[in-house]
């Protein structure tokens, strides 16, 4: 038997037993290796360095390389070259890789990743010791020891299933960050093709501007001589100022929807960067403008509503959405069945009896029948159903609206394209009989606002089609598209 010393009050051991060593080492590596596989804390502050790296502009060389390798359902590498400015596509793939809404969304794939991780996680063992001290005693008893390890059985039935609600989980969150990407995307080639067109309508609005000034000398100077009445110039006068206005606004317009399509791609309001004004889906010229090149044939709508279903990355995570709620209610149900838990027990009596012997322990479902979590679960699971359905038909819903918006509007601007062409022959008429003395240069100044009220609203019509025909492509998911413009001159 172990010797023992009493010093100052504390046991001193003089030594020990072999088998004690034995148990006080496997102890102690046991403790060891459970501190092994903690955790440790890491401090992330939301600090000066960390806000200035997370808003810093984006770098032209790394944007460059992650364009030519991205990876995405609908979007395709490209080779990206903002040199001589941003085209469309390529503000739609820079505001992929560089937007700050769209870095913080991906974060939501490191959660699933982690929750799933979770849910594979097997339940740590129970370990139990206790003491029964005799106290009062005369009949010479010892403490009655006990030693018990269990496992609680539940975790392990229910754990298939809640691995696969996790894991249609994540699949969920990873299309539901892939289509938020899309819809960032297409966002900013709306306002890229809006700038383009802004652009060329606050060109014309000068020309207008510029005409609209000489026309109000030319009456001044008239009704100086007496040739026309002072009516008639305060009207020039108002159409000049009205004209200034209008290019003002259109200014306003154009600059603020660049500021939008910077927000866009993760660039501060001062960045130096350029946006392609030539890069229209429909030509850049109305001279050049060809109603049977410029529009892309559009399938009929059944068959673009016909495939949105298998095609919109929302709609296939909505389904990911339902198979996780339909995989947590069945675990739901499981949990309903009563808790198991199994285990060993090593007990020495006060009579120093050893004994070795199984235990169970099993709850009585008197009360509750996890009943309250399967309703819920099953409400829940209703809801997405239902939420499905109504997804698929407002999708369905938006496929034909733009559609008829589409067809009204090609209809619209072949019309104008046909005006700006009469128009424009109407002013070389008048051109040429005031070259020859046969027309006055009035006539001629009001041909010339009229060509070019014309031309702007032509390009408005055009602006309104390209932008109908973007929310086309980002409601069918690229069923219809736009001709590119990665290459555009």
């Amino acid at each position: 038997m172990p010797r023992t010393v009493i010093l100052s009050g504390r046991v001193s051991p003089t030594y020990l037993d072999e088998r004690a060593v034995r148990h006080y080492g496997l102890i102690g590596l046991l403790f060891l290796a459970v501190l092994g596989g903690c955790a440790t804390y890491h401090p992330a502050p939301i600090d000066a360095p960390y806000m200035r790296e997370a808003l810093a502009t984006p770098e032209t060389e790394a944007l460059r390389v992650a364009a030519s390798s991205i990876d995405h359902p609908y979007l395709r590498p490209i080779v990206l070259d903002l040199s001589d400015g941003i085209t469309p596509d390529e503000a739609a793939i820079v505001a992929v890789l560089a937007n700050p809404g769209l870095r913080a969304a991906r974060a939501r794939r490191g959660v699933a990743a982690a929750q799933l991780f979770a849910a594979g996680v097997l339940p740590n063992p129970q370990l139990s010791a206790t003491a029964d001290v005799p106290l009062k005693d005369t009949t010479g008893a010892s403490t009655a020891v006990g030693l018990g390890l269990s496992l609680d059985l539940n975790a392990l039935f229910t754990r298939g299933t809640e691995r696969q609600a996790a894991r249609a989980e994540q699949d969920q969150v990873r299309l539901d960050v892939a289509w938020q990407e899309w819809q960032v995307a297409q966002s900013a080639r709306r306002q890229a093709y809006g700038v383009a067109f802004l652009t060329r309508e606050v060109t014309l609005a000068r020309d207008q501007e510029t005409a609209l000034r000489e026309n109000l000398a030319v009456l001044t100077e008239a009704s100086r001589r007496g040739l026309s009445t002072d009516v008639e110039r305060s009207a020039a006068e108002t159409a000049y100022l009205a004209a200034r206005t209008t290019r003002l606004d259109l200014e306003l317009q154009r600059d603020t929807t660049r500021l939008g399509v910077l927000r866009l791609l993760g660039f501060p309001a001062d960045a130096k960067l350029r946006l392609q004004a030539a890069a229209l889906p429909f030509g850049a010229d109305t001279s050049e403008y060809d109603t049977t090149a410029v529009f892309p044939s559009l399938p009929p709508a059944d068959s673009l509503s016909a495939y949105l279903e298998r095609r919109r990355l929302d709609l296939t995570a909505l389904r990911f959405g339902y198979e996780s709620q339909d995989a947590s209610l069945r675990a739901a149900i499981l949990r309903q069945f009563p808790t198991l838990n199994i285990g060993l027990n090593r007990l020495r009596s006060d009579s120093r009896l050893l004994s070795l012997g199984p235990a169970l322990s099993i709850g009585i479902p008197f009360f509750d029948h996890n009943q309250g979590e399967i309703a819920v679960a099953r409400a829940t699971r209703s809801q997405l159903r239902k939420e499905y359905a109504a997804r698929v038909f407002e999708a369905r819903s938006d496929v034909s609206f733009l559609y008829k918006q589409i067809t009204g509007f090609q209809k619209q601007v072949r019309t104008a394209v046909a005006t700006v062409r009469a128009q424009r022959a109407l002013v070389e008429t008048y051109g040429r009989a005031l070259r020859l003395g046969d027309a006055d240069v009035l006539t001629y100044y009001r041909a010339r606002i009229d060509l070019i009220s014309a031309e702007v609203a032509e390009v408005q019509l055009r602006r309104t089609l390209a932008a109908l025909s973007v929310a086309l492509e980002t409601t069918t998911g690229g069923l219809f598209s736009l001709p590119t413009t990665q290459n555009s001159p």
